[in-house]
């Protein structure tokens, strides 16, 4: 027989009321030990809320869009696990939309989130264009940015210290003694991509080293295109010596680029990546990168939009930044012949 919520009450020794206010969340609180009780005894016997029920009593549903460029990137696919991992705790269940960084299908999964009733969206943009954003406030669905900034407007997001991350990136190349730093960018000027430049372009200054336009060359995402940035930085008359990339993915296909063209990295070439997504830790060499809390920001944009979906969240408390960290592996050394230059 189907499980009922009275069957959940008469185990965890509670009332029905309780036992709605826990897959509910709400409208009054209830203790964590209680709670814990509550979940336990719907785990033991199966029971399955009524979702149409629950859907037409609280007139919103319980589900959550997150619209991602990249599926294929662990990047995206951590953040997104710090998403479902705050949701499910909430009550809340999540539908993922890939765009592959294509504006057409970003605004056909707005139009068909909509068509869904979802209670909120997150929203990784893909693209430089934020209609889908404005199109989400037109139908008066919240939503969450994660990792961009929109233009001139304020908006509910969650952010990196994106510029930081540059600055420490390059720093640590040129404490290494590397003063011709290659730099990849992304071929869109997103604000993230931008950060990270800004902060590349900082530590060059804050060095006094001269900002040479050739070392600075754009690109994609993938792993593709990474291998072709390398090789075109390495064909240069005067080719870097370091080289940092706007994220691993890039990195990993400039290990590559430097393999196919018979150099040893670190010996004979430095790559410094972004993100440290799982598979940097095992490359060969292990890379050095840029830690971004891809996990945390997934967390503190579900909380931030089930805030914004419960009217909990006040102006001031829209924007939420979090720190980077640099972390050094083996694809970074002094360049060759050089000595380590000591930082005062």
């Amino acid at each position: 027989m189907t499980a009922t919520s009275s069957d959940v009450a008469r185990l965890a020794g509670v009332s029905r009321a309780t036992v709605s206010y826990v897959v509910n969340n709400g409208p009054r609180p209830v203790s964590d030990e209680t709670r814990a009780r509550v979940i336990a005894a719907i785990q033991q016997i199966g029971y399955r809320p009524n979702e149409l029920a629950r859907n037409l009593r609280t007139k919103r549903t319980f589900t959550l869009g997150l619209i991602v460029p990249d599926t294929h990137n662990s990047y995206f696919s951590e953040v997104a696990r710090g998403i479902e991992n705050i949701a499910f705790e909430q009550g809340y269940t999540v539908f993922l939309c890939h765009s592959g960084s294509n504006l057409i299908r970003e605004m056909q999964y707005v139009n068909m989130l909509q068509d869904q009733r979802v209670a909120g969206v997150i929203w990784i943009p893909g693209t430089v264009d934020f209609t889908p954003y404005h199109k989400l406030k037109e139908y008066g669905v919240p939503a969450v940015v994660i990792d961009r900034l929109v233009p001139d407007e304020v908006v509910p997001a969650v952010v990196a210290d994106n510029y930081q991350g540059g600055f420490l990136a390059t720093t640590h190349l040129i404490d290494l003694g590397h003063q011709r730093i290659g730099f990849i960018r992304r071929h869109v000027d997103m604000s993230h991509s931008q950060g990270r430049y800004d902060g590349y372009l900082s530590a060059l200054h804050a060095h006094s080293i001269e900002i040479d336009d050739n070392l600075v060359v754009k690109g994609g995402f993938t792993l593709d295109d990474g291998r072709r940035a390398v090789k075109a930085l390495l064909e240069l008359r005067h080719p870097p010596t370091a080289v940092f990339a706007y994220n691993d993915t890039m990195a990993i296909g400039g290990l590559r680029a430097a393999h196919e063209a018979g150099l040893n990295v670190p010996n004979d070439l430095s790559i410094v990546g972004f993100d440290n997504i799982a598979l940097s830790g095992f490359t060969c060499p292990a890379l050095t990168t840029v830690h971004l809390p891809k996990f945390e920001m997934g967390q503190h944009g579900t909380k931030l939009l089930i805030s914004l979906i419960e009217k909990k969240e006040s102006p001031g408390d829209l924007l939420t930044p979090l720190g980077v960290k640099l972390i050094v592996r083996e694809s970074s050394s002094i360049p060759p012949n050089g000595d380590p230059k000591r930082s005062n």
